[in-house]
C-alpha cells in the first residue's frame, strides 16, 4: 500500500534555534541527531513533465555519521491539499545505485539536477502518533536562508486529515507561520537563477 507524506516545512532563523528547541521539549523531544548527509539526484520522465504534474522521482545516497552509506529510490505523487504537502510516497530501500541509475537512464528516464542536503532528525509522540521533526541545511543557499524545519507524519488514507490538524497544531504551538510550498530543487534552483542573473 501507497504512504501518504502529510508535511509541513518553514525556513528557520538559525539565530532563533535554541529558543525553537525549547519548545520542542513541550512535546517530549530531546535533541536532534547528529547530521546525515544527503545527495537526491532527481530524474525526469521520458513523456510527461514532473515539474508540471508536481511529481517526483529521486535517487538519494545518504551518509551516517559513522560513515556508512544508505541508499534509496522514492516517487513522491502530487500534492493533495494547500494547508500541508500530503502527496502518496513510494520509497524503496536499495543497494547498487549506480546501477538503478543506469536502468532508469536506458528506460529513458534523464537525471536533470541534484539537491545536497544535511539533515538531523528528532522523533516526537504526540497524541499516540509517531511525528518526525526534520532540521535541514541546505549549502548551496545563502547562510541566513538555508535553514529549514519540517514537521511530517506518514499515514494512512484515513489518518489524513487527523494528521493534518495535528501538525498545524504543532507548528501553530511553536510559533511557525507562512510554510514554504516549494520544495529544495526548486529553492537551491530560483536562487542559482537569481544568482546567475
Amino acid at each position: 500500500m501507497t504512504t501518504l507524506e502529510v508535511e509541513i516545512k518553514f525556513s528557520v532563523n538559525p539565530l532563533g534555534m535554541a529558543e525553537l528547541e525549547q519548545q520542542l521539549r513541550q512535546f517530549g523531544g530531546t535533541q536532534f541527531d547528529e547530521p546525515v548527509m544527503e545527495f537526491d539526484l532527481f530524474f525526469q520522465h521520458p513523456s510527461r513533465n514532473f515539474v508540471q504534474t508536481d511529481e517526483c522521482l529521486r535517487l538519494r545516497n545518504r551518509t551516517l555519521p559513522d560513515g556508512t552509506a544508505q541508499h534509496s529510490l522514492t516517487y513522491k505523487g502530487p500534492t493533495m491539499d494547500t494547508s500541508t504537502k500530503t502527496r502518496p510516497e513510494i520509497e524503496i530501500p536499495i543497494t547498487e545505485p549506480e546501477c538503478w541509475k543506469n536502468l532508469l537512464t536506458a528506460l529513458g528516464f534523464i537525471p536533470s539536477a541534484s539537491v545536497q542536503k544535511f539533515r538531523r532528525r528528532q522523533g516526537l509522540t504526540v497524541k499516540h502518533r509517531h511525528v518526525e521533526v526534520v532540521l535541514d541545511t541546505l549549502p548551496a543557499l545563502p547562510e541566513s536562508d538555508r535553514l529549514f524545519l519540517e514537521i511530517e507524519i506518514l499515514a494512512r488514507p484515513e489518518e489524513i486529515e487527523e494528521s493534518r490538524t495535528l501538525i498545524l497544531d504543532i507548528a501553530k504551538r511553536l510559533g511557525l507561520s507562512e510554510p514554504v510550498r516549494d520544495n529544495y530543487l526548486r529553492l537551491v534552483q530560483n536562487y542559482q537563477r537569481k544568482d546567475n542573473g
